[in-house]
């Protein structure tokens, strides 16, 4: 080995231990995220960069310290930071500090050098130095930026809102990027839609996962946020452009008055973390359908009172009404009383003859109905209750009856 290459060898020696010392000075803050070796055309020196960070976000301070080779050289070097409204100033000699601006772009920014040699000659060198800048990608409180237009809906089934088909395939779910707050990062969201019939049978579910994100108040720097947010999310959804203001909700099979559960929440395929439930905005709407409507019922009747009981007859234990009920358009439950028509005391529903029944109407209180209100858990296709029942037998006196009533809609 010769004399040149053992003094550079004693200088690399040397300028390693220095930042060593340098690095470990910033690890008490934290660990060292970058050191770069370059050799300016005008000075022959090495140049070594460290960084306080490997990670930055939003309000976060960039620590730059720079070590020359040989501090008595003439040679005056400057870091710069390529982020727009962040300027690197000197805290002590060597060491810069700046803070990085809340309304960054998440990105990779290099660290240049401004070099002044001893002959008042400035070069600017690009490195492979740079201060990573990411988002902090806190869950937002849906809530606070999710409503659904023109209805808002009902938070509770009971009381669904009732619409229209017209009206319900114009539901919207908005995002009131505005909302959400600064430095959040996207949002991604899951929207469920379950169908179900007024007999608890579910018709459809439909998922869409969507994602949104606070306004930078740019269309371009929107734009390409969007496009660095969908690469993120991969194959987990198709998302447009247009799409982060809002999205229809997706309805296709709509049974008349059936409920409609529209659930918007987290999407914990990509949003990392603790499942919160409770973040989540949940409305009901209910299908409006016909204000009439009619079913065929079979029952057991018990007769409790008969206004002609001294002309009297053995009831059998069955009777078949055409029974017509009337729909609330608010609520969307069948009234409780209903009328019907049909025979009555047969012992099968076409039964009828001498002694045998005969031809009724019908004025029904279905306590079951009533139930339903309090969210029984009953098939809408059961009933029972109490009967008024005006009476025709075969053969015998019309009278008016007083029974309770079991029974089952076909």
């Amino acid at each position: 080995m010769n004399v040149t290459e053992r003094a550079y060898l004693l200088k690399s020696m040397i300028l390693s231990l220095l930042a060593f010392c340098v690095a470990s000075h910033i690890n008490a803050q934290a660990q060292t995220s970058c050191m770069v070796h370059i050799r300016p055309a005008l000075v022959d020196e090495t140049i070594v960069i460290f960084l306080n960070k490997p990670v930055y976000y939003a309000g976060d301070t960039v620590l730059v310290s720079i070590i020359q080779e040989d501090s008595s050289t003439a040679s005056k070097v400057t870091p710069t930071l390529t982020i727009e409204g962040a300027m690197l100033e000197l805290r002590e000699p060597n060491t810069f500090i700046a803070v990085v601006p809340n309304n960054v772009t998440p990105g990779s920014y290099p660290i240049h050098l401004s070099v002044v040699d001893a002959k008042g000659r400035r070069l600017v060198y690009e490195t492979e130095c740079a201060v990573e800048v990411e988002e902090l990608q806190d869950i937002e409180r849906i809530d606070k930026y999710v409503r659904i237009v023109p209805e808002a809906g009902s938070k509770d089934p009971l009381k669904a809102v009732t619409l229209d088909r017209k009206h319900l395939r114009n539901l919207r779910v908005i995002f009131d990027r505005d909302s959400i707050g600064v430095n959040m990062g996207p949002q991604y969201i899951t929207i469920k839609t379950t169908v179900m019939t007024r007999k608890g049978i579910i018709k459809q579910t439909f998922e869409r996962r969507m994602m949104t994100f606070g306004s930078h108040g740019d269309p371009d720097k929107d734009r390409a946020m969007f496009m660095r947010y969908r690469t993120a999310y991969g194959p987990y959804a198709v998302i447009h452009l247009e799409e982060i203001e809002g999205v229809k909700v997706p309805l296709d099979s709509l049974p008349s008055w059936a409920l409609i559960k529209v659930s918007i929440e987290s999407d914990y395929v990509i949003n990392i973390g603790v499942v919160d439930p409770s973040n989540a905005v949940t409305c009901y709407y209910r299908i409006k359908g016909p204000t009439i409507e009619t079913g065929f019922a079979v029952g057991v009747p018990k007769v409790l009172y008969d206004t002609q009981a001294k002309d009297s007859m053995d009831y059998g234990k069955s009777s078949a009404m055409l029974r017509f009920y009337y729909v609330s358009g608010r609520t969307g439950f069948r009234f409780p009383v209903s009328l019907g028509f049909g025979t009555f005391g047969v012992n099968t529903p076409i039964d009828v003859g001498k002694g045998k029944g005969g031809f009724a109407a019908s004025v029904f209180l279905d306590v079951i109905e009533l139930g339903r209100r309090l969210n029984w858990n009953f098939s809408t296709k059961i009933s029972a209750g109490l009967e008024i029942t005006p009476f025709l037998p075969i053969q015998k006196k019309a009278r008016i009856l007083f029974d309770a009533h079991v029974g089952y809609t076909l």
